[in-house]
């Protein structure tokens, strides 16, 4: 049976990780803190232009931190894995438009079908908190599902693994839930701390906030770690152990039997 996804795992890890790399987290840090202060030299607009290209190049070193152990400085592979980033970005900005036209020609089929009071229900059901809920519902849906689960292919080009989008989704099968939990859990985490130091001053603020951000992106690591089985964070099982002991003690035995002659 395939082993589910755990989410108190992912975050356990990822902590045990910040603990023994505690250098690498600092540098992302600093790293991704500096990238905050942007608008304060660009201006707000100028800053919405190229917060999608900060945010990747955060992500890329953060992965060539925690995969390779030093910033990653290889134009094929972060040309590659930018492609894989953008193809991720891309294909949840699609589900995006195509979610929004089937709900669009619903209410357009609603209102034209029931003219005389279609109009009074919808802007009651828009104008409620069910709807807010159930919309911001369905777009994590679609984030979760259309760009945490491909953009593991990004991940990939630089890991030297199965570089497919189409693998991502196979790899996670089953596991939708969980990645959301987790995903949801980072949400709340984010959240959490921005509204502990709302009135705190901004640079302590922003510094947090780039550690529980560096912090989030460690467990996405984790998460990546399971679904393709990197073998450094594999623990054997219990026959699996056994077998490794005894395999080890005859070997040693061999050896003594061999220097005895």
């Amino acid at each position: 049976m395939k082993e589910k996804l755990s989410v108190r795992k992912v975050y356990r890890n990822a902590y045990r990780y910040v603990l023994s790399h505690w250098f690498a987290f600092l540098f992302l840090t600093v790293f991704y803190f500096l990238g905050s202060l942007l608008p304060m030299f660009i201006g707000v607009a100028s800053f919405k232009v190229v917060s999608l290209i900060y945010t990747y190049l955060f992500f890329y070193f953060a992965a060539g931190c925690y995969y390779k152990q030093q910033i990653l400085w290889d134009k094929g592979i972060f040309v590659a894995a930018g492609v894989r980033f953008l193809a991720a970005v891309g294909l949840f900005l699609t589900s995006i438009v195509m979610a929004t036209l089937v709900i669009n020609s619903g209410i357009y089929f609603f209102r034209i079908s029931f003219p005389s009071m279609g109009g009074e229900i919808l802007d009651a059901v828009f104008g409620s908190a069910l709807w807010l809920i159930g919309k911001y519902t369905f777009i994590f849906v679609l984030f979760t599902v259309f760009f945490i689960v491909p953009s593991f292919a990004f991940v990939s080009e630089i890991t030297g693994k199965n570089r497919s989008l189409l693998t991502t989704f196979a790899k996670t099968r089953g596991n939708l839930i969980k990645i959301g939990m987790v995903a949801f859990g980072a949400f709340i985490f984010l959240m959490a701390a921005m509204i502990i130091l709302s009135r705190a001053h901004f640079l302590t603020a922003t510094i947090v906030r780039a550690a529980v951000l560096v912090y989030i992106s460690i467990a996405y690591f984790k998460m990546y770690d399971f679904f393709y089985g990197l073998p450094q964070n594999r623990r054997p099982r219990k026959n699996e152990s056994k077998m490794s002991a005894a395999v080890l003690t005859d070997k040693t035995e061999g050896e003594n039997n061999a220097n005895e002659r």
